[in-house]
């Protein structure tokens, strides 16, 4: 009875076709910068010590391809996308057909202003003011008007285009310094329609301005 030959356990199997190797693409300093502020993050969520923090700075600086720069955070938990504009918390207010007045909105993450075919009137000057100090406002009149109420001792910035329609900003200038005077940025567009920025028409002085009122008269 033949017995059953052995493998034979020394020869060389055929080699298994590999893919062909990517080229190692080059890193941009754009995505250094990102990779930094992953960093930062890390280290403000307790992630890394300082001195692993200065390692892989220096290491992203110096990483040539995406290859080497992905694995300076590889062990780091994936950069949150940021926020889209409707997930941000801005506020939305249209008036569309028809006329619409409201006071008093939050103002936390911006606010956006539309007007077609209607007027919008938005009276900010009892609003809690947002804590950066700084208020953005995207407006949009489309044969129609948008009124920004303001109240007095802001600084205002109207950067807005305008075709066949108006933008007039009526507030008084302020007079503090700027390093601690509220700013409100308007951006957007009147067409066929106008943005208005102004005071309300009613005698709204803090306290401190009727008393410097006084204290001039008496000089």
């Amino acid at each position: 009875m033949t017995q059953p030959q052995r493998p034979d356990l020394h020869k060389e199997s055929a080699p298994s076709p590999t893919a062909p190797r990517q080229p190692s693409v080059l890193a941009s300093d754009a995505e250094r910068e990102d990779m930094i502020e992953r960093l930062r993050e890390a280290t403000v969520e307790g992630r890394l010590t300082l001195e692993e923090l200065a390692e892989r700075y220096e290491a992203a600086y110096l990483a040539r391809t995406r290859e080497e720069l992905a694995s300076v955070g590889e062990d780091l938990p994936a950069a949150a996308p940021p926020p889209s504009p409707a997930t941000a918390g801005q506020r939305v207010f249209k008036a569309v057909f028809g006329d619409l007045t409201l006071s008093s909105p939050a103002l936390e993450n911006g606010i956006e202003a539309t007007a077609v075919f209607g007027d919008l009137t938005l009276d900010l000057c009892s609003s809690p003011a947002p804590s950066t100090g700084e208020l953005t406002i995207s407006a949009r009149a489309v044969l129609g008007d948008v009124h920004l109420l303001l109240p007095e001792g802001v600084r205002v910035e109207l950067n807005c285009s305008k075709l066949f329609g108006d933008l007039r900003d009526l507030t008084r200038a302020h007079s503090g310094p700027e390093s601690v005077t509220p700013l409100v940025r308007i951006t957007g567009s009147a067409v066929f329609g106008d943005i208005v920025v102004a005071h309300p028409s009613s005698d709204r002085r803090t306290y401190w301005q009727k008393w410097l009122d006084e204290r001039r008269r008496g000089a």
